[in-house]
């Protein structure tokens, strides 16, 4: 009698997510292996992964101001993160031997899952306020169930299909950007980002910047 397990692996490409979900993504990884008796030593190190992290996410920041040379940079700061990414995934699945429970714990996201998908609602009661200082604008959903981050997005008007959204991820519920021009419209949207991946997307709202 034969069983038909497959063996479970860390996906090495992660190429599909978009800057604001690496940027949250990174971090949980980092999080994760941080103290983790299970991968005590990494290649790259924590040290140098958390380094090429960092620099992604300033220059995430850098790009919001959509100059060429801030936007070039961070897209070359993101192949970087990329490639340190597929090293790290290769490495930690050579050290948990194929062990599922220790490749979890990575906060890596495995190739093969042999249980269903975790369910995920749709964010509800989107809220788009002022927030506490001329310039900022705040961003509420309720708790998403199974969500375990948010994609906090939005652009200025006129709002097309061609439009270009300023994304940030949070692992709270809440997000406020500031900096933004008094007086402008703007829409927002909010991404709820589920355990393994899934994706679902509020309404659009709009508001004017106080």
């Amino acid at each position: 009698m034969t069983t038909d397990m497959k063996t479970p692996k860390l996906i090495l490409n992660y190429q599909k997510y978009n800057d604001a979900k690496l940027d949250v993504k990174t971090q949980a990884i980092i999080g994760s292996l941080t103290g983790n008796a299970n991968f005590p030593i990494t290649s790259p190190s924590l040290i140098d992964f958390t380094d090429v992290a960092s620099a992604f996410s300033s220059s995430l920041t850098a790009a919001a101001s959509r100059a060429r040379v801030a936007v070039s940079l961070k897209n070359d700061a993101r192949e970087t993160l990329l490639t340190s990414l597929r090293l790290l995934a290769m490495n930690i699945d050579s050290l948990a031997e194929s062990n599922r429970s220790k490749l979890v714990s990575s906060g890596m996201d495995l190739a093969i899952e042999g249980d269903n998908t975790i369910g995920l609602a749709a964010p509800q009661e989107f809220i788009i306020a002022d927030g506490k200082n001329p310039g900022e604008v705040k961003f509420m959903v309720k708790a998403v169930e199974n969500a375990k981050s948010y994609i906090f997005e939005y652009t200025e008007e006129p709002l097309t299909l061609e439009s270009s959204w300023i994304s940030k991820g949070a692992s709270t519920r809440e997000y406020t950007f500031g900096n933004m021009t008094s007086g402008k419209r703007i829409y927002g949207r909010v991404v709820a980002i589920g355990t393994r991946g899934q994706e679902v997307t509020t309404n659009v709202l709009t508001r004017m910047v106080q």
